[in-house]
């Protein structure tokens, strides 16, 4: 320990200051010279550059730029990949049937400048399986270019209103979607609360009744225990709470052997298994009135001659 009256150790001078060291040689003095000149040009290079980054820094974010050029500073990874030829410029899928190529490439995130070495298959499937319409997906990706999807879509199977909305239906009674446009607008509609669950068996029955279903547009079903059938040419057909089957099969008979649906009906109820009961249009009522008068008038005249 030094004692407390020893003078302190003079401080090192800055080798920057120094202009020559005494004692050393010539050639020593002249590299000790250029070094401290390197050291101090160093210095001003290095304030240089950063006074001209602080500017363009600045420049970038008062002109509104850096966010272009962060941007591209983030991604740089996916601009080298695509250069060396990994950017995305197919897409196989298989299976797909009622997905738009649109839905597919919005799920999977593929872009233009998609790099298939940074993209994520997990999160693609995931987004696949997001969409109602999928049962299952598989994504994988094939080097250097290509990525690959096997689908496994839900069959839409019906129409479904009810609460005011129309969903399109697998054929256990899910419902898959909202119904948005006219890709589903052939399939068969049913109406009501539990409509869904009851459809299956009924478009089956419809399936062995050609010309009724041919004649179908809408099947309601009422307070949840039988349905009624709309048909396109204003005719209504109640049917049975069981057996609708088999009163299905009687009014396709009907139908072939006396065009039931070109007679003024409005109503075929075959609620009972026994009978039939038809209900007229009112103008056909008027008009058949009409001609049971005519007909008695013409009677009683020809009895009178």
């Amino acid at each position: 320990m030094r004692a407390a009256h020893e003078p302190g150790r003079r401080s090192r001078p800055d080798l920057d200051d120094v202009d020559e060291v005494i004692g050393a040689s010539r050639w020593s003095n002249v590299r000790f010279k250029f070094e401290r000149l390197v050291r101090k040009r160093r210095l001003g290079v290095a304030l240089t550059l950063g006074f001209y980054a602080g500017t363009g820094l600045l420049g970038m974010v008062e002109g509104g730029h850096w966010p272009t050029v962060r941007y591209e500073l983030e991604n740089l990874h996916i601009t080298t990949a695509n250069a060396l030829g990994f950017r995305v410029v197919a897409v196989q899928t298989e299976g797909q049937l009622a997905l738009t190529d649109d839905e597919v490439l919005l799920a999977l995130g593929v872009k233009d400048d998609t790099a298939l070495p940074f993209m994520d298959v997990k999160a693609a499937r995931e987004r696949l399986l997001a969409n109602p319409l999928v049962a299952d997906a598989t994504v994988r990706k094939l080097y250097p270019d290509r990525v690959t999807v096997h689908l496994v879509e839900r069959k839409p199977f019906a129409l479904w209103q009810h609460d005011g909305k129309v969903q399109i239906l697998a054929a256990d009674g899910t419902a898959i979607d909202e119904f948005r446009d006219s890709r589903f607008a052939h399939l068969p509609l049913v109406v009501g609360p539990g409509a869904n669950d009851r459809a299956q068996a009924l478009l089956a029955a419809l399936d062995l009744a050609p010309k009724i279903k041919e004649q179908t547009y809408a099947a309601v079903l009422v307070a949840e225990r039988r349905w009624n059938l709309r048909l396109r040419s204003g005719v209504e057909v109640k049917l049975p709470e069981t057996d609708f089957s088999a009163a299905l099969a009687r009014l396709e008979t009907m139908q072939e052997r006396q065009n039931l649906f070109g007679k003024w009906i409005t109503v075929v109820d075959l609620r009972s298994p026994e009978r039939t009961v038809v209900q007229l249009a009112p103008e056909a009522a008027s008009i058949m009135a009409e001609a049971d008068k005519a007909a008695a008038k013409a009677r009683k005249k020809a009895g009178q001659t």
